[in-house]
């Protein structure tokens, strides 16, 4: 429009100096040139115009451009907050007592000596019916704490979801929320993250596969929490199913419990293989055991961090142990994994099923050392997580 409206305003100047031309040569009697020539002035002078119009419309386009991307820098902190400020954190699952140096010395810290990377988090189970969380819960992650890591509690039970629901176990979940509460208290960045009731969709505990009384047993822990005390700057609540299901029935994405409710989503997923106790014998690619996952992940809970709660892989392939094999599958995962914007990952560094330990067979897995080694995946201190996540 701004071009059509120059143009015309050229015509319109070009027209009144004819015409005033034209009445001075005829009052005047001064010689006439060929009206060709005029109208090849006129050529000219519109082209000039519209040349200019569209320079300068260009520019008005530009600087409109650059208006829009000032006005609005938050969503462009936003979009900007890629892997690249906030590393994908490294975690493992250790099998001895968290609690106890040896334990971290030996099954954390030594293995972040051996692949030269530290690991941020450090997962482990807790039962809700705990015999002694005032002990177990503050020296558990304090420990952790004084050794850089932060904790990841699968808060599971014995009961069923049923039971939790209708509050059969609230006085046992006053105690651990107490126990935490008490912890966390002492400020200085200290956080943890709880996931009730892991792998809720899949057969193997008593809490399992009932959609709806999951959802109200996750609400009543976390409202037994609040009530204690523990503030939500000192947790991070964490939705964390299997990936897989037996049917559409008990699909993940029937128990999410809601946004409002949840920090972090998370899954498990193994790469089974060949391993003796596997019911389905096949070797899973990354492809296979991560990305459906994370694909629905993103759908239900777009605005959520994605974590692996859980994963491994045995090295038992159809042509038996093979260690190279796991080493690349460990390799192609995190490197997958990383692509496909997950932020952190917390790998079971525990034969129990299978040879899942990356130390398992013949030595540790060279594998591993390689993957945690893409420069995607970084340390946060508890307090910098505490910030970030």
């Amino acid at each position: 429009m701004f071009v059509i409206n120059q143009l015309y305003l050229g015509i319109l100047v070009h027209d009144a100096v004819r015409s005033l031309y034209e009445q001075q040569t005829s009052r005047f009697k001064i010689p006439v040139y060929s009206f060709k020539s005029m109208n090849k002035v006129r050529l000219a002078l519109m082209m000039l115009i519209l040349l200019g119009s569209i320079f300068a419309s260009k520019n008005l386009m530009a600087i409109a451009d650059a208006s829009r991307r000032l006005e609005n820098p938050k969503l462009n902190q936003i979009r900007n907050q890629t892997a690249s400020n906030t590393p994908v954190l490294l975690g493992l699952y250790a099998p001895d007592y968290i609690g106890n140096q040896s334990t971290i010395d030996n099954q954390l810290r030594q293995v972040d000596q051996w692949v030269g990377k530290r690991h941020s988090i450090a997962g482990f189970f807790f039962d809700i019916e705990d015999s002694n969380p005032a002990y177990n819960i503050p020296v558990s992650l304090e420990k952790l704490k004084q050794n850089g890591y932060t904790g990841f509690i699968n808060l599971k039970s014995t009961r069923s979801a049923a039971q939790i629901a209708k509050g059969d176990v609230d006085s046992s979940l006053q105690k651990v929320a107490k126990a935490y509460s008490d912890w966390a208290k002492r400020g200085e960045g200290r956080i943890a993250f709880i996931a009730p009731l892991q792998e809720m969709n899949i057969p193997g505990e008593a809490y399992s596969k009932d959609p709806q009384n999951f959802k109200l047993a996750y609400q009543r822990i976390q409202k037994i929490f609040k009530e204690t005390g523990v503030s939500s700057q000192a947790i991070r609540w964490v939705f964390a199913p299997n990936g897989w299901s037996e049917n559409n029935e008990h699909r993940f994405e029937n128990y999410y419990p809601g946004d409002k409710s949840v920090d972090v989503v998370a899954f498990s997923s193994y790469n089974w293989g060949y391993c003796s106790n596997s019911s389905w014998k096949h070797w899973n690619s990354p492809k296979e055991v991560f990305e459906p996952y994370m694909k629905r992940m993103k759908v239900m809970a777009g605005s959520k961090p994605i974590f692996i709660a859980q994963t491994a892989s045995t090295s038992n392939t159809q042509n038996g142990l093979q260690n190279s094999a796991k080493d690349q599958w460990l390799r192609d995962s995190y490197a997958q994994l990383a692509g496909l914007g997950v932020r952190g990952i917390l790998y079971f560094n525990i034969n129990k099923e299978c040879d899942w330990a990356i130390n398992s067979n013949s030595g540790k897995s060279a594998g591993y050392k390689d993957a945690v080694n893409n420069p995607a995946f970084g340390y946060l201190s508890p307090a910098e997580l505490a910030k970030k996540i």
